[in-house]
């Protein structure tokens, strides 16, 4: 999880490779996205003539229909098999960008997450930490991709804001990891992160 310009796919890719090389059963995926339905609702929010202009309600609808379609047909089916599943946004993002961005009910938000995702919540979230006036900066420089990258400042600013609340409010599932250091750093930390998780639930069958 994170704001733009954080640089969550290339960790998504480097922690995957990493897990497959030691052995490890594991897809990775994203949202909105990561099968041909919920693609296909993804394109509509963020490449259709309609992006940017649904209303905040509307495109929050649209986000839970994407993740109940890939959650029924990609991350069900990989749990049930025992695989590991990396996904690059879940529902920290709907509730970062929806709810604290667009002003969106919370109560709403939770509603659709406790009749759409029940119980498939993460076990580890990594939260990937960056000023945003750098974030701000690497999205100018790219060339922005959808109507969330096209936000001044202190949109960044509250995006930021956003999730490093979410990792204090739940510290059992979340770790922040610095953005602000070159890619191989940052995935050497989420490794740290994760070998240590792993290490934590192993001991409770010791």
């Amino acid at each position: 999880e994170g704001g733009e310009g954080v640089g969550k796919t290339t960790q998504i890719h480097a922690l995957h490779n990493y897990l497959s090389e030691n052995g490890c059963d594991v897809i990775a995926t994203r949202e909105p996205g990561g099968c041909a339905e919920a693609e296909t609702i993804r394109d509509l929010i963020f490449k259709s003539k309609h992006a940017g202009h649904f209303s905040a309600d509307t495109e929050t609808l649209l986000m839970f229909a994407a993740r109940k379609e890939h959650l029924s047909n990609v991350i069900h089916p990989a749990l049930n098999k025992k695989q590991i599943v990396l996904c690059d946004r879940y529902l920290d993002s709907t509730r970062v960008y929806q709810g604290i961005l667009n002003h969106v009910d919370m109560q709403f938000i939770q509603l659709l997450e406790n009749n759409i995702i029940k119980d498939t919540t993460p076990n580890l979230t990594i939260i990937l930490d960056l000023e945003a006036e750098i974030a701000y900066k690497r999205v100018q420089k790219r060339g922005a991709d959808s109507h969330y990258d096209k936000g001044d400042l202190e949109f960044y600013k509250k995006m930021r804001e956003g999730f490093i609340d979410i990792a204090k409010q739940n510290p059992e599932r979340c770790c922040i990891v610095n953005a602000d250091q070159s890619p191989d750093d940052i995935t050497k930390d989420i490794i740290d992160v994760l070998d240590q998780k792993l290490n934590a639930h192993m001991s409770q069958y010791v």
